[in-house]
C-alpha cells in the first residue's frame, strides 16, 4: 500500500518537493567559486517604480533569447554558469514582444573563475535604468568569520545606514544604487538597525563562518526591508543560462520567491515520466 501511494503523481510531487526543501546544503557550498573556464552571474531588479520585466541574454553579436520572465522589484535570480566572454543583456516589460525596444541594454564581460551580480537600478540619466556589474567576493574570510555587504536598492528612502551590534557600521549613508564593501564579522545571528532619514527598521541576519552575504535593502510601503542573500551558488556547478543551447529558465521570478534546486526539478520530471511505467509493472506483479 505504501509503495502504491508513493507511485501516484501527487505522492511523487510531494516527495520531490520534500527532497528539494529538506536536502541539506553543506555550509561550504555557499563559498564555492567557479572553476576554470566558467563564470557565474545573477541578475537583480532594484528599480522600485519599474514593473516586472523579462530578461534577455545572448553571447555578444548573437540573437537574444528570453531567459527570465516576470522579474519584479527586489527579485534576484540564482547564479547561472557562462563561458567566459562578452554578452548582451536586455530588459523588456513582462510579456512584451521581443521586438519591443528594451528599457535596458547592456554589454558585460564575464571572466573565468569570477562571480558577478548584475544589479539594475533606476539611477541612469533622467531616471532611466542602469546596470551595475559588481564582483562577488567568494574567497573564504578568516576562521570563525563571515562576510557581509549592503546593496542599497531603496530609491525613495535614501541614503541608508546599516549598523550592527555595538555600533559596528555595515554601511554608512549608502546612496541608492550603492554596493558597499564587504565587512568581516564574527559568525552568529546579528541584529541590524536600518535607518534612512526618519525611517528606522530592524532586521536579523544569520552569519555563518566561511560565507559571504549580500544584504539587499529595499523599500516596502514607506519602510525599509532587508533581505540577506547568500553569495555563492547552492550548487557547485550552477546550470547554464541556456543561451548557447536554446533552453534556459523561463519561470516567473517574484520578490522573495524560492528558487528550486535544479536537481529537485530534474528528479521531479524524471519521476513523473517514469510513473506510468512503474504503475504498469506494479499492476503486473499484483496479478
Amino acid at each position: 500500500m505504501r509503495t502504491r501511494l508513493l507511485l501516484r503523481p501527487a505522492g511523487l510531487i510531494a516527495a520531490a518537493l520534500l527532497i528539494g526543501a529538506l536536502a541539506p546544503v553543506p555550509a561550504s557550498a555557499a563559498a564555492n567559486a567557479p572553476g576554470p573556464g566558467v563564470g557565474w552571474i545573477r541578475v537583480g531588479h532594484l528599480s522600485p517604480k519599474v514593473p516586472p520585466v523579462d530578461i534577455y541574454f545572448a553571447p555578444f553579436g548573437q540573437a537574444e533569447k528570453v531567459v527570465i520572465r516576470k522579474a519584479g522589484y527586489g527579485a534576484v535570480t540564482p547564479y547561472s554558469s557562462l563561458d567566459p566572454g562578452k554578452y548582451t543583456l536586455s530588459m523588456r516589460p513582462a510579456n512584451a514582444a521581443a521586438t519591443t525596444p528594451p528599457a535596458l541594454s547592456a554589454t558585460i564581460d564575464v571572466a573565468e573563475r569570477n562571480a558577478y551580480s548584475l544589479l539594475v537600478f533606476a539611477n541612469g540619466p533622467d531616471g532611466t535604468l542602469h546596470g551595475q556589474l559588481v564582483t562577488d567576493d567568494l574567497t573564504p574570510p578568516g576562521p570563525g568569520q563571515g562576510r557581509v555587504r549592503v546593496v542599497e536598492g531603496s530609491a525613495a528612502i535614501a541614503p541608508v545606514t546599516v549598523d550592527g551590534p555595538q555600533g559596528m557600521a555595515i554601511a554608512k549613508d549608502a546612496a541608492y544604487g550603492m554596493t558597499s564593501n564587504y565587512v568581516d564579522v564574527p559568525q552568529g545571528r546579528w541584529p541590524l538597525q536600518l535607518s534612512g532619514g526618519s525611517v528606522k527598521s530592524t532586521a536579523d541576519v544569520d552569519v555563518k563562518a566561511g560565507t559571504s552575504t549580500t544584504l539587499l535593502v529595499t523599500e516596502d510601503g514607506g519602510a525599509l526591508k532587508a533581505n540577506p542573500i547568500a553569495d555563492g551558488a547552492s550548487l557547485p556547478d550552477p546550470p547554464k543560462f541556456g543561451v548557447e543551447t536554446g533552453g534556459g529558465g523561463t519561470a516567473p521570478v517574484s520578490p522573495g520567491s524560492p528558487f528550486w534546486p535544479a536537481a529537485a526539478v530534474v528528479a521531479l520530471l524524471a519521476a513523473l515520466v517514469a510513473w506510468p511505467v512503474l504503475r504498469r509493472r506494479g499492476a503486473a506483479r499484483a496479478r
